[in-house]
This record gives C-alpha cells, structure tokens and sequence, in this order.
C-alpha cells in the first residue's frame, strides 16, 4: 500500500509504462517486467541524473562511492548484479521465454516492438520521465532490453 501511495504522487516514468506492454503481449509478471527494463532505463536517464543516483548506488551496493568516484553508469551495473543475485532475468527475451514459452523467438518479439512503444507513449509516464522520450527512444529502450 505504501507504495502505491508513493508512486500516485511521484509518478513513475519509462519503466512502468514500458512494463505494461509486455506484460499484456507476453504475460511477463509486472514487477519481473519493471525490473528487466530498470537498467536500461537508468542508462538512458543517466543524461538526467542530479545526484541521485549515487545516493541510490551507496543504498544498494556494497562498495560505497563519494562524489569524486561515483559515475552514473555505475548504479545500471549494480541494479542488473542485484537482480541477478534474487533471479531476475538478465534480459526481456528470458522473461518473456520463461512466461510465455520456449517457441517464441527474437523476431517475432521484434516486431511487436513499434505496438508496445506506442502502447507505452500513451502512458502518463512517459511525460513525468526524468528524460525527455519519443517513440523512437522507447522503441530503442525495448531493443536494448532484449
């Protein structure tokens, strides 16, 4: 409930309106979709970072950075350890394989790209994200998910 009540206030960005499309194609649990795309949405935002992402990187990591170290690349790499280390899937082609089954290639999730950006570009997420996106971003994010 807390974060529901969190999230209603502070919006949520990229990732949760990317999220939602592949659940609705692929039946990828919701959170397993959010943290897939975490990563690589924090690359993109990375341009965007005011100092956030160390206080983040300090939170999760066990090697703690100061400002004369800490590079926002650094935190995409320690998300994507942490959830390697709970079992997440490294990458959205595994999530979707493992929800939705073995037969289902590349090519096919490929072309579904474009549909699911313009799904995600109808969410009021995508205006709140800390960068500014197009479709053409969001159809690269998922590329990079893959």
């Amino acid at each position: 409930m807390f974060a529901g009540i969190a999230f209603s206030f502070a919006r949520l960005g990229n990732v949760h309106a990317m999220s939602h499309p592949v659940s609705a194609y692929y039946n990828v649990p919701h959170g397993v979709a959010n943290a897939v795309l975490l990563p690589v949405v924090m690359e993109y935002n990375a341009l965007a970072d005011h100092g956030r992402y160390r206080k983040i990187y300090n939170y999760i990591s066990d090697i703690v950075s100061d400002d004369g170290e800490f590079r926002p690349q650094m935190l995409p790499y320690a998300v994507r350890r942490l959830c390697g280390e709970i079992g997440i899937p490294a990458d959205m082609m595994t999530a979707i394989r493992q929800s939705a089954g073995s037969g289902i290639e590349r090519s096919d999730v490929e072309k579904k790209i474009s549909a699911m950006a313009e799904d995600a570009m109808k969410s009021g997420n995508i205006a709140v994200n800390p960068r500014t996106s197009r479709q053409c971003d969001i159809e690269e994010l998922y590329r990079r998910a893959l």
